[in-house]
């Protein structure tokens, strides 16, 4: 994001293609990114000739969504799954809760109600979690200064962030990486 502020990350979709580059997640998406290119520049024969070799029955499209479980939280509905996905894309830059609310057809109370039928929490508490978690893997995993991580999980400075990385995990950060690092040493 800092080298190209400009472009705009998805990891929603199972590929992404333009004019002149190609993108996927890996697996059976490149099949079906191939698919798509075989349609665009050949003949849609070729294509039902190439998904037969690879014994695909259909290939998906770039709009179909990865199926994963964000965080691991348990859901079945699909705009929670959608919505989730959307935070975790927007750590660095906090959302209003309205606007992914809107992004899946719902108001801002609608989406709370069907968070808190299916999470047990409200959307603002998922996204704070997912903000945390994130920290937490930039803690752990790389030598960013406290500031950095702070920034990239969207607080605006140290402290705050620091108050709520206690409250929701129940030691500071610079502890959880000390300790982290001690056990790393063993």
């Amino acid at each position: 994001r800092e080298r190209f502020p400009d472009h705009q990350v998805r990891s929603d979709r199972i590929f992404n293609l333009d004019r002149t580059r190609g993108s996927c997640a890996g697996g059976s998406s490149a099949a079906d990114m191939a698919a798509l290119i075989v349609r665009r520049h050949i003949i849609k024969e070729a294509e039902r000739n190439a998904l037969e070799v690879l014994h695909i029955e259909k290939a998906r499209t770039a709009l179909a969504i990865q199926t994963r479980k964000p965080l691991s939280i348990e859901c079945k509905d699909p705009r929670i799954r959608a919505v989730l996905i959307m935070m975790e894309q927007h750590i660095e830059r906090r959302l209003p809760i309205e606007e992914p609310a809107a992004s899946v057809g719902l108001s801002r109370r609608q989406l709370e109600r069907l968070f808190m039928g299916e999470t047990k929490s409200s959307p603002a508490l998922v996204y704070r979690r997912v903000r945390m978690e994130r920290a937490k893997q930039l803690l752990i995993k790389t030598k960013a200064s406290l500031i950095e991580v702070a920034l990239e999980v969207g607080f605006e400075n140290a402290s705050h962030f620091s108050r709520a990385f206690s409250q929701t995990f129940g030691q500071s950060p610079t502890r959880m990486r000390a300790t982290e690092l001690s056990y790393r040493a063993l």
